[in-house]
């Protein structure tokens, strides 16, 4: 079922001493008592003492002295490094009661948005409010902290619903603290707190808190909607911008953008300024991740099991507004833009992803140069290899390899080639010397016998026609037996005269 718009029907006034715990010694307190404790919520902390008379106050955060010394710790914007255990000492007397708190890193299940109105509103002014519980409403009420009472907020719902919309009244305190939860506050929603300013200007902030990486609007809104001749934007009381917009568009929010944001104007030679709000910034906190070319994709591993997803669209402002009738974790988007997600279960809910820029057209043609590149890499590899395999084939290998000849022989042995000047003195054959004993061995040489023998006189073998009676082509042989002793003659060239040198 739709959901509707509801009017307020019922305020109930709850003391603050029903949370501070009156009437007993000095105890440490939460105000509002929060079952659970998720980031972005705002408490106090409070030390209650039955005698009402204080002299000294020091708190203590797991056990380390913090630099603040008032009954009470105000928790702005819980974060985890909040967890851990507080105590109050008043005039050396510790409080009877260590209190522990654990800061969830992700957001209630519930949904609690601004739908009409501003962060900062005037005294007296309303805003309406969306609750969002995909698992239904029925016996869900509504909070609001004034001051120090806590008011109900008793919500009309009808079957099933799973959302409604309602109006709050008119607002009298600097600061509104609105949330919902079931009957038995197992289960509730995040918090907004709506602050009112008597000033005719307002410095306002869509929608805070910003998430890293997130968009944010900072807006200097007169309330009587007249145009600005200038406009400054102030962080910290340093000047951020000086504009004659009165909009400033933050659309990447980083951690060093947290600080007090305030504006000043000029309207018809009249000098305005706003009060100062803070900003604060998600840095941790569980945060899905999207990816995806022709579709895209919602990855939580820190989720637990069961999860389901929340899909949205940014605007031009970098803002999401919620796609509706898609909980799985892929979609196909209608067309190009800038996508988040967010993962819910059961008890708790994500921070929305960073945006991811869709387009599918530039996804299609990723796909096929990423195709066409496989195929170029396939198609080189096969080149390289067929072209290897065509020059073994027409030349053969560079090199074979050769066989060592072993000295017994062998007809498939052969001798290693050796390099190229590698031998010198080892490319001739060796005459060994006749052994002493004269014996003669086979396959040796003779020495010459130097003994004698005429000093520079030989014999040369004459080539053919030289001596005559010889085979064509052929050489005398020199016969031993006819020669003299240590006689040799040379071999003449052919019909050249056989002769002594002298």
């Amino acid at each position: 079922m739709a959901g509707g718009k509801h009017l307020l029907l019922l305020l109930l006034l709850l003391p603050a001493s029903v949370f501070l715990g009156g009437g007993q010694s000095q105890t440490v307190v939460m105000f509002p008592q929060l079952e659970q404790v998720h980031i972005g919520d705002l408490f106090y902390l409070r030390c209650n003492d039955s005698r009402n008379g204080m002299s000294q106050m020091r708190w203590f955060h797991n056990d380390k002295a913090l630099q603040m010394s008032n009954y009470e710790i105000k928790i702005q914007f819980a974060a985890s490094k909040h967890s851990g255990t507080y105590r109050c000492e008043i005039d050396g007397r510790s409080s009877r009661n260590n209190l522990p708190i654990s800061v969830l890193n992700y957001y209630p299940r519930a949904s609690l948005t601004l739908q009409t109105g501003q962060p900062v509103m005037q005294p007296d002014g309303s805003v309406t409010l969306r609750l969002d519980h995909s698992s239904g409403l029925q016996g869900w009420n509504c909070f609001v902290i004034r001051g120090d009472i806590i008011y109900i907020i008793v919500l009309s719902t009808k079957g099933d619903n799973m959302s409604l919309e309602f109006q709050t009244n008119k607002m009298t305190r600097p600061e509104n603290i609105f949330w919902c939860s079931n009957a038995d506050k197992s289960k509730r929603s995040n918090q907004v707190t709506i602050r009112t300013s008597d000033n005719s200007l307002a410095m306002e902030m869509y929608f805070a808190p910003a998430i890293v990486g997130g968009g944010l609007i900072l807006r200097c809104l007169s309330w009587d909607m007249r145009d600005f001749s200038r406009v400054v934007f102030y962080k910290d009381n340093a000047v951020m911008l000086a504009s004659t917009s009165p909009t400033h568009r933050m659309l990447s929010v980083a951690e060093a953008d947290q600080g007090a944001y305030r504006c000043s104007a000029t309207l018809a030679n009249q000098n305005l300024a706003s009060d100062a709000q803070e900003l604060f910034i998600h840095v941790g906190g569980m945060r899905p991740e999207v990816s995806g070319i022709l579709e895209v994709s919602c990855s939580c591993p820190e989720c637990p099991t069961g999860t389901h997803y929340m899909w949205y669209k940014m605007d031009q402002d970098n803002r999401p507004l919620k796609l509706p009738g898609n909980s799985q974790a892929s979609m196909k988007p209608d067309g190009k833009g800038t996508y988040a997600c967010a993962a819910l279960w059961d008890s708790g809910r994500t921070l929305i992803s960073k945006g991811h820029f869709y387009n599918p057209i530039m996804g299609i043609v990723l796909i096929g140069l990423i195709m066409l590149l496989v195929i170029a890499v396939v198609v080189a590899v096969v080149v390289f290899r067929k072209r290897k395999q065509r020059r073994r084939g027409h030349t053969g290998p560079l090199y074979e390899d050769v066989g060592l000849k072993l000295q017994e022989g062998g007809a498939d042995r052969y001798e290693r080639l050796q390099r190229f000047g590698a031998q010198k003195e080892s490319e001739y054959d060796v005459i060994h010397q006749a052994d002493p004993d004269g014996a003669k061995k086979e396959g040796h040489y003779e020495p010459l016998a130097k003994a004698g023998m005429d000093e520079g006189v030989y014999h040369t073998l004459g080539m053919e026609g030289g001596g005559g009676g010889a085979a064509a082509g052929g050489y005398e042989a020199l016969q031993r037996k006819t020669m003299k002793d240590d006689t040799y003659h040379s071999i003449g060239m052919e019909g050249a005269a056989g002769g002594e040198e002298k």
